[in-house]
């Protein structure tokens, strides 16, 4: 009685899925070329910009108001 094995063959290679052999462009399907658009790094970086300035407005709001000494 044979167990539940997957389907192989004997005469053929062990490593059959490079890129060079199964995609021509040379690129690996298992580490996909992403592209990240520029705007998700800037829009971090403009709240945290807003957040500088406003506080130093604050900041600066504050110590005009303050009497003269």
């Amino acid at each position: 009685m044979e167990s539940n094995l997957p389907a192989r063959r004997d005469d053929a290679p062990l490593v059959v899925d490079t890129s060079s052999e199964m995609h021509p462009a040379g690129e690996d399907p298992q580490r996909p070329r992403v592209q990240q658009n520029v705007a998700v790094a800037l829009i971090p970086l403009a709240v945290i910009v807003l957040l500088v300035l406003a506080f130093v407005a604050a900041a600066w709001t504050f110590l005009a108001a303050l009497p003269a000494a």
